[in-house]
């Protein structure tokens, strides 16, 4: 479960403070919420559309005048 800690914490022995995001267990993160410790992370969508495919270069060289 992924959270921002909302209150500085101590995790996997270093000190984790607000703002930071961490990665824990299920029932850990939720203790943690409801001690109002940390807020579970908003996860966020990127939709992204497909890039166009690129037109085939065209293999044309100029011709020299004479």
């Amino acid at each position: 479960m992924k959270l921002v800690i909302l209150r500085a914490i101590y995790f996997e022995g270093r000190v984790v403070f607000e703002g930071e995001q961490i990665d824990t267990l299920e029932q850990h993160g939720r203790e943690l919420i409801q001690k109002g410790y940390a807020k579970e992370q908003e996860e966020t969508h990127l939709v992204t559309e497909p890039e166009p495919e690129p037109e085939p270069k065209r293999n044309i060289k100029a011709k020299k005048e004479k």
